[in-house]
């Protein structure tokens, strides 16, 4: 009777903690929906009267509006350059979201009207690789961020937040 018991609970314990592994497996899309804050350093290089570019760097966090996920509590790495004519700038950056794992997801980002003190910047993003368990991931977000007053002169800080999906082959 106790052999029977003991074969009962633990089978009971190792179906249980399959199904949780399958489970969590089979988290193949999602949607995001999140806020990332960041810091960083940008140099600016005027061209002429009308036209310049931003040159810029930060790092910062994001997490998820659910609290879970895989872009919850990851770290972000953001560069990229803005071109300003006449006060209007088109965007191109590529940001890095790092989690606990050390596994990325690259974004490449666009803002196609930036204009000079016009806040908040609206934009969008697509994913364009992943490492380790990201790999093959596809996404794409749009996104809207809001500058904050620095806190030193070629610093720059924002809020940003997003929303889109993901999908892992």
């Amino acid at each position: 009777m106790k052999k029977c018991i003991i074969i009962l609970v633990l089978s009971l314990v190792l179906a249980i903690s399959l199904g949780w592994n399958a489970i969590a497996q089979m988290l193949k899309e999602g949607t995001i929906a999140g806020t990332t804050t960041y810091a960083g350093t940008h140099k600016i290089i005027p061209i002429d009267k009308e036209r310049l570019v931003v040159i810029y760097e930060n790092t910062g966090v994001s997490v998820a509006d659910s609290g879970d996920g895989p872009f919850h509590r990851v770290a972000s790495h953001n560069v990229g350059i803005i071109y300003f004519e006449k006060g209007v700038g088109r965007l191109r950056g590529y940001i890095s979201y790092t989690d606990k794992d050390g596994d990325k997801v690259l974004w490449e980002l666009t803002e196609t009207e930036s204009k000079l003190g016009l806040d908040p910047i609206s934009g969008t993003g697509k994913i364009i690789g992943g490492t380790g368990k990201f790999t093959g991931i596809q996404g794409n977000m749009e996104y809207t961020r809001q500058n904050v007053r620095p806190v030193a002169d070629g610093t720059h800080q924002a809020i940003s937040r997003g929303k889109g999906s993901w999908k892992l082959p």
